[in-house]
């Protein structure tokens, strides 16, 4: 059986969205095309981030406040406000930048499919952005390579 690449699975009718969209928009595109996440791109057709599911249902949790203690009239923060201020910016976003993550899974579309699958299961990726050095040139997400693998069962 012939080994194959990104390219012969990744999904490439891509929605764009830009850094300025608004929130409600996101998930409502992503509820509609029945999408995991959406690539964000800026002015100059960037692909500056990526807004998953995930971030959207941050929109929704809890903001999970530092904890503090008091000693002798002083108060004491325990542990970073790194990850509280991150909570906070996705609870109060209101656009595609404010929760977008702009570190994300890529690989080339020379790829091999292989490949992309365990590395999705073993970095429990939902996604990863098929790029050809800085374009965009599909997505891949688990879905496409259940959709692969089923086909390749009809192929034999």
């Amino acid at each position: 059986m012939a080994s194959r690449i990104a390219r012969d699975i990744m999904t490439t009718e891509i929605i764009k969205v830009r850094t300025h969209t608004p929130v409600r928009e996101l998930a409502k595109i992503m509820w509609e095309k029945k999408l995991r996440c959406l690539p964000v791109f800026d002015e100059d057709e960037r692909l500056v981030g990526v807004v998953t599911e995930e971030d959207l249902v941050h929109q929704d949790a809890r903001v999970h406040f530092p904890t503090f203690f008091h000693f002798l009239d002083s108060y004491i923060m325990l542990g970073s406000t790194k990850k509280y201020e991150e909570e906070l910016k996705r609870a109060v976003g209101s656009k595609a930048e404010d929760l977008m993550e702009i570190k994300f899974p890529r690989v080339r579309p020379e790829s091999d499919i292989t490949e992309i699958a365990s590395k999705m299961v073993e970095k429990d990726w939902e996604y990863v952005m098929v790029m050809d050095e800085e374009k965009l040139e599909g997505i891949i997400t688990r879905n496409d390579i259940i959709r692969h693998l089923a086909s390749e069962g009809e192929s034999r």
